[in-house]
C-alpha cells in the first residue's frame, strides 16, 4: 500500500495583547503573562505538535489544548476545526513569535497519512527527537529524550502499538483509551531517538497490515 501524506491548516488565529483580570483568572494564566494566542487547526494532533515546537523556541506557555468531539466533521463553526488551544506568553510578541512558529508547523512539518489516498486509513506517526516545555509537563518527558507520536484508528493502532513497543526500548509516556473525543486511540512513546524511530515505522508498517487485514487474527 502506498503511503499517501494529507495536508493539514490552520484555520483561524487570535490574539488579546492584555487579558482582563477575569480572563486570566479562568484559563488560571500564570502572573506576569499579559497576553494570549489561540488557533484551531483541522487536525488535532498536528495542534498539539505544532504548539510543542513552539514552545521549544517562544516564550510561552500552553494553557489549554483540547479535541473537540467529533472533530472537523463535527465543528460547530466553519473555523472550528477539530482542536482549540490557548497559550499565554508575557508580551503580545512573544504569542505571536508562538502562533509563527505554530503555523509554519502545522503547514510545513506535518506528518498526517493515509494508505492508497483512503482519508478512511488516516494515522499520525512522527518521530519528534526534542520535546518542548509543553510535552515535558504533560508527558512527563526528559529534556533529553525523544518521543513518538502514533495515533489511528482504535483497533489497528492498538494491535500496531503492541509492535512499536516490542520494536524499540521506548515507554509509554501518554495514552489514549479508545474511543477519544475524535475516535481513535494513540499513544506518545518516549526513549531514544532511535529507539523511537524505530517504533515510528514499526507502528505504520503493522498499521498497514491491520487495515489490509482487517478480519485476520
Amino acid at each position: 500500500m502506498k503511503i499517501v501524506k494529507m495536508e493539514t491548516h490552520m484555520l483561524s488565529q487570535k490574539v488579546i495583547a492584555n487579558v482582563t483580570p477575569e480572563f486570566a483568572r479562568v484559563y488560571n494564566i500564570p502572573e506576569g503573562h499579559t497576553s494570549v494566542g489561540f488557533f484551531s487547526a483541522d487536525n488535532d494532533d498536528i495542534g498539539y505538535l505544532a504548539v510543542d515546537d513552539a514552545s521549544k523556541k517562544a516564550n510561552i506557555k500552553l494553557i489549554h489544548a483540547e479535541t473537540y468531539y467529533g472533530g472537523t466533521t463535527c465543528s460547530w463553526s466553519k473555523y472550528g476545526g477539530s482542536v482549540f488551544v490557548l497559550f499565554s506568553g508575557p508580551k503580545v510578541e512573544d504569542v505571536k513569535s508562538g502562533l509563527r512558529y505554530v503555523r509554519d508547523f502545522i503547514e510545513n512539518h506535518s506528518e498526517l497519512c493515509n494508505f492508497d489516498g483512503d482519508e478512511g486509513t488516516a494515522f499520525y506517526a512522527q518521530t519528534i527527537p526534542r520535546p518542548g516545555k509543553y510535552f515535558q509537563e504533560w508527558c512527563e518527558l526528559k529534556p533529553g529524550e525523544s518521543y513518538a507520536y502514533l495515533v489511528g484508528g482504535p483497533i489497528e493502532t492498538n494491535y500496531a502499538l503492541d509492535k512499536a513497543l516490542k520494536a524499540g526500548n521506548t515507554r509509554v509516556a501518554r495514552y489514549w483509551y479508545p474511543p477519544s473525543h475524535a475516535n481513535s486511540s494513540g499513544a506518545v512513546l518516549a526513549g531514544t531517538e532511535s529507539a523511537c524511530r524505530a517504533a515510528t515505522n514499526a507502528f505504520v508498517e503493522a498499521l498497514e497490515y491491520a487495515i489490509k487485514n482487517p478480519l485476520e487474527v
